[in-house]
């Protein structure tokens, strides 16, 4: 069966559209109007048993930028995209996500001193 980190991709892609009050991209355009939601990077690990359908445990960085004064909207965003993505089902077109769970989340200025970022940290064991 195909990896199913495409199909995870759209899936969580299509759910934070959905669900989150701002913009969702998987790559930003340059200059895009903030707030918006990121999705960034994929690390996936093979934790497959010695037999058996393959499993993979990943993990999926998203950022929520932010150029309002303060962390309020970072946080509140944080907080939409948690609510649309921890410990919900997840249907996938290729796969199955086993797990979808938030590990980590954080909101803090940038260095250009007026921009806020805010770091989610979610978790996907996926099979297939």
């Amino acid at each position: 069966m195909p990896d199913p980190s495409v199909a995870l991709q759209e899936a969580i892609f299509a759910r934070l559209q959905a669900e989150v009050s701002c913009p969702v991209y998987d790559g930003a355009p340059m200059n895009a109007d903030m707030p918006y939601v990121s999705i960034d990077r994929e690390v996936s690990v093979n934790d497959s048993p010695i037999s058996g359908r393959k499993r993979e445990q990943r993990l999926l960085y998203l950022s929520v930028w932010s150029d309002a004064g303060g962390q309020a909207e970072v946080k509140r965003l944080n907080g939409e995209v948690i609510a649309a993505l921890d410990e919900r089902p997840l249907a996938l077109e290729v796969g199955r996500a086993v797990s979808v769970r938030v590990i980590q989340s954080d909101a803090q200025r940038d260095a250009d001193g007026i921009t806020y970022q805010g770091s989610i940290t979610v978790r996907v064991i996926t099979t297939h």
